[in-house]
């Protein structure tokens, strides 16, 4: 039993950059104790032998932030996790889309054991870079329970899709420290509030929005979307970081021009007020410019064929701006740098490029953007990859 055991706890699946690097921050400073779940025998080893680690802000607020009184359980121990869940004050995934389906049966059980042994409800905050992600992990825990208890564990259990913003970024072997992570300062995380059941404990930067969606895309035709837009003009302008890209002129002027476009589109469809939109786009570009973070823009740029995808941060961005009657010319320009990313160690940017080879630009751009060349967009994008090749 650690010193933290009478604490209520917050499960935690997933001990990555989001798990261990941001939700367990916000879970310890609520005074939670963090029990992690995860698969790597290594992680959990130490998780469990140290009992605590630290998470290194670097840039604006650097200092260390320990966190202590941890454990961890196996995610293959599907009893004990199903233990922690029928116990827990909250719980939280983070282990990537495709997990879901393997840690859905463990919540199904605790679940189940929780109506069982008390009643009481549970929100289970969903961390993953997935549309509809709390719906989705609902109805897997669904097809896992009981046919006689299905519908009174769902309606005791809030899914709560989150948008993830905290920067982690790739991170420093660091041998002494091995549980160790660096990431930057912000500490907020918007969640569905339309999916919580009653009984949610105040969790410190856990904010929950009614208009959820607003805040979804958002993060999607902003944060993701800028990202993208650094990645790959600084990818074709031969610059190592998104911070030198950022501050390259050319680069910045088509960013900016980029986020005009897509903030119009955003205010127009979602509501947005000017002053606070503008506010948001501000301090997403400090955050930018964090040197230590050392995001590197072939990160930003890296797996195109899902980030040129039809509902993705690019295609969608402009797809959202025409349908408010703002024209994507930048958003056209960044999609056709995009799609000269050749970066060889990338087999997403292999797959690309072995496509426009073999299919041609115009058969690339149906299949892979849902592009086609004779529509207004198709020919911004054709001529801005013209404009690129030239460069």
């Amino acid at each position: 039993m650690s010193e933290t055991g009478t604490k209520p706890t917050a499960v935690q699946f997933g001990a990555g950059n989001i798990g261990r690097g941001f939700t367990a921050q916000l879970f310890y400073e609520s005074g939670l104790q963090v029990v992690f779940v995860d698969v790597v025998e290594s992680v959990i080893g130490t998780l469990n032998s140290e009992g605590r680690y630290t998470i290194r802000i670097v840039g604006p607020g650097a200092r260390d932030v320990p966190i202590a009184g941890i454990r961890a359980v196996s995610g293959l121990d599907r009893a004990r996790v199903a233990e922690e869940i029928a116990a827990c004050a909250v719980a939280c995934t983070a282990v990537g889309a495709g997990a879901l389906r393997h840690i859905a049966a463990s919540i199904a059980a605790g679940l189940a054991m929780r109506l069982e042994r008390n009643g009481t409800p549970l929100n289970i905050l969903v961390c993953e870079n997935l549309h509809e992600a709390g719906a989705t992990l609902r109805s897997l825990v669904a097809e896992r329970l009981p046919d006689d208890r299905r519908d009174a564990v769902l309606s005791r259990t809030g899914f709560a899709q989150a948008v993830v913003s905290r920067m982690v970024p790739l991170q420093p072997v660091e041998p002494e420290e091995p549980l160790m992570i660096r990431v930057e300062e912000y500490k907020r995380l918007p969640i569905d509030a339309r999916a919580l059941v009653a009984g949610m404990p105040a969790i410190v930067g856990v904010e929950p929005v009614a208009n959820f969606e607003a805040h979804e895309a958002r993060k999607l035709f902003t944060h993701n979307c800028a990202h993208a837009t650094l990645g790959y003009l600084g990818w074709l302008a031969g610059l190592r970081y998104g911070h030198q890209a950022l501050g390259d002129d050319g680069v910045r002027s088509t960013l900016d021009r980029v986020l005009d476009e897509t903030g119009q589109a955003l205010m127009r469809h979602y509501g947005f007020g000017p002053d606070e939109h503008r506010a948001h786009v501000s301090d997403l570009l400090r955050r930018f410019a964090n040197v230590e973070l050392g995001d590197t823009c072939y990160r930003l740029a890296r797996d195109p064929l899902r980030k040129l995808a039809p509902h993705d941060r690019l295609v969608g961005a402009a797809r959202l701006c025409e349908a408010e009657r703002v024209e994507p010319s930048a958003l056209a320009s960044v999609i056709g740098a995009a799609l000269h990313f050749d970066a060889a160690e990338d087999a997403s940017a292999v797959e690309l490029q072995r496509k426009i080879a073999s299919d041609g630009l115009e058969a690339t751009l149906q299949t892979v953007c849902g592009i086609e060349t004779g529509e207004s967009l198709g020919g911004l994008v054709t001529s801005a990859y013209e404009r690129a090749r030239h460069r």
